[in-house]
């Protein structure tokens, strides 16, 4: 992952890592993206933002 710095931001106002997308973005080598999400405040479980454990393909997203 290329982009700590944002992750990192992204982290300390609440989201998660929902799941990795592999090889989301082209170049040499393709590179993996982060589905980052944070549950909403009628959410008091955070049951929407349980990680995916197994990391998914583009062509899988809805």
């Amino acid at each position: 992952m290329s982009n700590n710095v944002a992750v990192d931001m992204y982290k300390q106002l609440g989201y998660v890592i929902y799941r990795i997308v592999l090889e989301y973005y082209s170049g040499d080598p393709d590179e993996d993206a982060y589905d980052m999400r944070k549950a909403l405040s009628r959410d008091k479980e955070k049951k929407s933002v349980i990680p995916v454990k197994v990391p998914v393909r583009p062509e899988d997203l809805e």
